[in-house]
């Protein structure tokens, strides 16, 4: 009985740290769309490069994030 109350904690803690994942994630990406538009704002530019740029650096420094933190986790 021990063990399927402790099988069901760790399902748990998995589901918490995986939803902290994603929420850590949301707000990387979140944080280098804002920045891209703030410099896009600051200077003027017709085209949207730092908004680009930032979005997609934010999304592959996200997903490097994670990958890390599975290797390092397992």
């Amino acid at each position: 009985m021990k063990e399927e109350k402790k099988s069901e904690g760790e399902k748990i803690n998995y589901y918490a740290k995986y939803s902290a994942m994603a929420f850590q994630m949301a707000a990387i990406v979140a944080l280098g769309v804002w920045g891209g538009t703030s410099l896009d704002k600051y200077y003027s530019n017709k085209f949207p490069l730092f908004s680009i740029a930032l979005s997609l650096f934010s999304v592959i420094g996200a997903i490097y994030w994670v990958i890390k933190d599975f290797i390092k986790k397992k």
